[in-house]
């Protein structure tokens, strides 16, 4: 197989399939797209991403502040379809718009 992402050749060995197939359940008729060191990475960005929606959840209004999390956020968004993700579009347009305020805030202030 070829990776989608790195475009290197990779083989999804035995042990992976039924760990992808019986241990996790995921659908017969999936393939896998990604090497082993490129599904690594999409594992490790879908897991930073857990942080700071979780932090939305729980303290919203002091992250509408901090920028530098509401930029990374929107960074780490913007990796997942490089991973074959699909794009979370409302995500980004809320981080968009919550950047741009803040932006604004800091212009009509300096």
């Amino acid at each position: 197989m070829r990776c989608r992402r790195c475009d290197n050749e990779f083989v999804f060995t035995a042990a992976q399939q039924r760990q992808a197939f019986e241990v996790r359940k995921a659908y017969i008729w999936q393939q896998r797209t990604l090497c082993e060191k490129c599904w690594q990475q999409r594992l490790a960005l879908t897991g930073e991403l857990r942080q700071p929606q979780s932090r939305w959840r729980a303290q919203r209004a002091s992250l509408k502040n901090d920028i530098a999390a509401l930029r990374r956020w929107r960074e780490l968004l913007q990796q997942l379809p490089g991973y074959g993700c699909r794009q979370d579009v409302a995500q980004i347009a809320m981080l968009e718009r919550l950047l741009g305020a803040e932006h604004r805030r800091n212009t009509e202030a300096g």
